[in-house]
């Protein structure tokens, strides 16, 4: 039964990228229902401007503005997240989502491309990658902006950048995952040190450390946290090797593999969605990296584009994402759980960061000892 659910998943998840690849619009009756079934709606006072959760997103002046255009949104998050916090926005605003989604590196491309032309319409920007973050500061891509939270987020590591340029929105949590057909819940995983059982051999997928910031920082966590020895232990299982975490993810579901490591914001929204998956949250912890997000030239202009980055930095905001499977980088208010998950809050010892001054000084060293390790490329 999850199988079959799981394969209509696909299909449907497919179209959704491929529409917003495109420019598609987000924010579909289906998208918010799931979004509410993550996480309740919360109670909205917008009597005299935005009000949630206690705290005043947006004035009555800023929110008539935005609600009377379209919030133009480029993002490098997942397709699913993508749509998934569109819709929740919309449905907690009364603002629509014109949205482009695409991975990381095209997204770089894209906007560095536009904003040389002097054509960037995006109001906001999402990379997954902190690096190119820093590249969007450098170019001139994002104009400083204070969200109504900003004092608040200052005290904060690592939340606010370059003076409000950009911010740590949240970040992605990695961990494991098993396909609960193919593997008895007795018989699982539940630490980093089961999947070196040599029962796993053959079974075990994982995404090479070149792919992108979240594996490699995942490589970083089990050499700095698991130790020296775990990543020859991993490559004595004889892993599958993949190039994207959804080509691992479809494998997963369909037991081609039965033990991965993997996202968990992505492998959450499959298991929702129908997929024979179940998470693993180890008591060593979980790794961590960042997402960034800024307001561009265009935004400062666009008073959805302001209330997108009020929202998103809101205590509504930061929750909606935990309920997808991320941490929230605000430390002041509780890590809501991730349906039957609890993840560790930013600030917990349990939570590993791979940091942007970590990639600079090692992550090219990482990925070139990991490959040698593994046998890749």
């Amino acid at each position: 039964m999850k199988l079959t659910r799981w394969g209509a998943a696909v299909a449907a998840l497919l179209l959704s990228a491929s529409l917003a690849a495109c420019g598609g619009g987000a924010g579909r009756t289906d998208d918010v229902a799931v979004a509410a079934a993550m996480l309740p709606m919360p109670v909205i006072d917008d009597s005299a401007g935005l009000v949630v959760h206690g705290e005043e997103i947006a004035d009555a002046g800023l929110l008539a503005a935005a609600r009377g255009e379209t919030l133009n949104w480029y993002t490098a998050s997942g397709a699913e997240s993508a749509g998934l916090t569109a819709a929740r926005f919309e449905a907690e605003t009364g603002v629509h989502v014109n949205m482009t989604r695409l991975p990381s590196g095209k997204l770089n491309e894209r906007v560095l491309s536009e904003h040389g032309a002097g054509r960037l319409s995006a109001g906001v920007v999402t990379i997954t990658d902190p690096i190119l973050a820093e590249g969007f500061a450098a170019a001139g891509v994002f104009a400083p902006y204070r969200t109504p939270t900003y004092d608040k987020l200052a005290e904060m590591g690592d939340v606010v950048w370059k003076d409000g340029e950009y911010y740590t929105v949240y970040y992605s949590a990695y961990a494991f995952a098993y396909n609960d057909l193919a593997v008895e819940k007795d018989d699982a995983p539940a630490a980093w040190e089961d999947l070196l059982d040599p029962k796993w051999k053959g079974k075990v997928g994982v995404v090479n450390a070149g792919a992108g910031g979240t594996v490699q920082g995942l490589a970083d966590f089990q050499e700095r946290v698991l130790g020296a020895d775990y990543w020859s232990g991993l490559a004595a299982q004889e892993p599958r090797i993949f190039d994207t975490t959804s080509v691992q993810l479809d494998a997963l579901a369909r037991g081609e593999i039965e033990v991965a490591t993997i996202g968990f914001n992505s492998t959450y929204g499959a298991e929702e969605a129908g997929a024979p998956i179940e998470l693993v949250v180890p008591a060593k912890g979980v790794s961590g990296t960042f997402n960034m997000q800024g307001l561009t030239a265009a935004g400062a202009n666009s008073p959805a584009a302001r209330l997108f980055m009020n929202w998103t930095m809101s205590r509504s905001g930061q929750e909606f994402a935990a309920a997808q499977g991320f941490v929230s980088s605000r430390t002041d208010i509780d890590q809501v759980p991730t349906g039957q998950y609890q993840l560790p809050k930013a600030d917990d010892e349990g939570f590993v960061v791979y940091t942007p001054e970590d990639a600079r000084t090692r992550g090219r060293d990482i990925v070139a000892r990991w490959n040698k390790m593994f046998a890749f490329g």
